[in-house]
């Protein structure tokens, strides 16, 4: 059977001086429930075909059975920055970014995914800089100074990352 997605929120906002933004995705379809995602999540390529993100630059990077790291992914020209995902708890993940090589990071912090059954489907929760992840998360995600790449992350380009990654994963769980 496919399983689908689709999303269901997405709020753009402010908070204690960060900007927030939550998406929400809905996935259904047989092969779609929290476990089956969170391993997929751990286990399936980042990049390259028949992966979560797509044929983006970057290299995949260190992997345990509960983490993995992306370095230098590229999703879009003049946006490169290092990924570090990490299964915290059941259907909780933390995903790092940073920019080692820039002096001053323009996209640097954490933000918060929670994927969890409900009813008859599946739902992948993306918190960020929200009172709900800045709980769990250790930094915000952010930069040390006004930056219009990160202006266009929130209001643009990390929406249709999103779109893109949740197809992919819709996808890869009906193989």
């Amino acid at each position: 059977m496919t399983t689908v997605v689709r999303r269901t929120a997405h709020e753009l906002g402010r908070s204690e001086g960060h900007t927030t933004l939550e998406q929400r995705f809905r996935f259904e379809g047989e092969g779609a429930n929290a476990e089956a995602i969170g391993q997929l999540l751990l286990q399936a390529p980042l990049i390259g075909d028949a992966s979560v993100f797509g044929g983006r630059p970057g290299e995949e990077g260190t992997r345990t059975e509960q983490s993995r790291s992306l370095r230098g992914f590229s999703p879009a020209p003049g946006f490169r920055f290092d990924v570090d995902l990490t299964r915290r708890g059941e259907g909780e993940f933390f995903v790092r970014f940073s920019q080692p090589e820039r002096r001053a990071p323009y996209l640097q912090g954490d933000l918060l995914w929670l994927i969890a059954d409900e009813d008859d489907g599946t739902v992948f929760d993306e918190q960020i800089n929200t009172d709900r992840a800045l709980k769990i998360v250790s930094e915000p995600l952010g930069g040390l100074q006004p930056s219009l790449r990160r202006w266009l992350f929130f209001r643009l380009g990390h929406k249709q990352v999103m779109d893109g990654a949740t197809r992919n994963i819709a996808t890869l769980l009906s193989r």
